[in-house]
């Protein structure tokens, strides 16, 4: 994180507060979108299950097979298990307070300049652009990221477009790279809980082919979770803007041009989020309870549990702000998720 301020014209006493530059934060989470287990050291099962036919012709004698599997999962419970399993990563930063000094003159202690002896509201501005570099990470890296980085993805990525796995989104798989080797997947672990549909493999280079895209998932959506209350489009701000343009200028308008289309399509929410990359649009049931198709999982309840200030060392004027978390993402039921994305396995 760079130490990046902006300052005003005033040349006063008192500056209050520092301008600080708007972080995107985690749409994923102030929209509601991801379930959250907290406390999971190493290894938390998803399970599923599945009940076969259990229907039969009403005679006085109900027809046995003892126990046997039947050729349409007769007396057959399926259970299938995916797993979240965090990886360790960390936010650090070091910084002298004295950097900082002028900016709080009214803040300027008398004696040694120690952390703890400046104003709290010096340590609110630091704490709070810590905190939303974090979720601007972690929003980002639920959609994108990729353990091993970009080299060991294997997602070939549209031209123009943000790599799976780029940078420091390398610690656990994200949604695009478990939809890619889910849809890819012969082995039972991968495919547990079964395959997302693929309805499209396009680039959404307009208004029209996002349209084109939001129909074509719409058909191919399960219909016993249409009614889903918490089924919802996840859609990038760039398909988003495309689609509101092109139903604005249609001769039959749903809405004035001065005002933002309903975030609807076929009665359900269209939610536009920064995170997820470009030609990618996600159906499926998201929310923050248990029902939701995404979780993710942390070894942590809070920020305040785990955020570590202290002096870099006795003999220096240094302070460091630590946090040392794990994170990972899962679907839990795939077969239940349907995708428009001109992301791809590599060959």
């Amino acid at each position: 994180m760079a130490d990046t301020f902006a300052q005003n014209g005033y040349n006063g006493e008192v500056l209050e507060d520092l301008l600080t530059y708007t972080a995107q934060g985690n749409d994923t989470y102030k929209e509601g979108l991801i379930h959250i287990k907290a406390g999971i050291q190493h290894k938390y099962t998803l399970p599923a299950i599945k009940l076969g036919d259990i229907i039969q012709d009403n005679v006085p004698t109900p027809t046995s097979n003892h126990g046997a599997k039947g050729a349409n999962g007769e007396n057959e419970y399926t259970l299938t298990e995916r797993y979240l399993e965090p990886s360790d990563f960390m936010v650090y930063l070091e910084f002298n307070p004295r950097d900082y000094e002028k900016y709080w003159k009214f803040a300027q202690p008398d004696g040694n300049l120690v952390f703890r002896e400046l104003d709290p509201k010096v340590q609110a501005t630091m704490l709070r652009l810590l905190m939303d570099k974090k979720n601007e990470y972690i929003g980002n890296a639920i959609w994108t990221a990729a353990k091993g980085g970009a080299a060991s993805a294997g997602v070939t990525a549209p031209a123009d477009s943000i790599q799976i796995g780029r940078g420091k989104e390398k610690y656990f798989d994200g949604v695009v790279k478990r939809i890619i080797d889910n849809v890819n997947a012969t082995d039972a672990e991968t495919i547990a809980g079964g395959q997302c549909i693929v309805s499209g493999n396009t680039e959404l280079t307009d208004g029209a082919a996002v349209e084109k895209a939001l129909y074509a998932m719409w058909k191919k959506c399960p219909k016993q979770i249409r009614k889903k209350t918490s089924l919802a489009f996840v859609i990038g701000w760039d398909a988003w803007d495309a689609y509101d343009q092109y139903i604005s200028d249609k001769q039959v308008k749903y809405s004035e041009n001065t005002e933002v289309n309903r975030y609807r399509f076929k009665g359900k929410r269209i939610i536009p989020i920064v995170g997820i990359p470009e030609h990618t649009i996600v159906l499926g049931e998201f929310s923050t309870g248990m029902e939701s198709n995404l979780w993710m999982g942390v070894d942590y309840a809070n920020d305040a549990e785990v955020l570590k200030i202290d002096r870099l060392q006795s003999n220096s004027e240094l302070f460091f702000f630590q946090m040392r978390m794990k994170m990972d993402i899962n679907l839990v039921r795939p077969g239940e998720i349907v995708v428009h994305t001109a992301y791809k396995k590599t060959v």
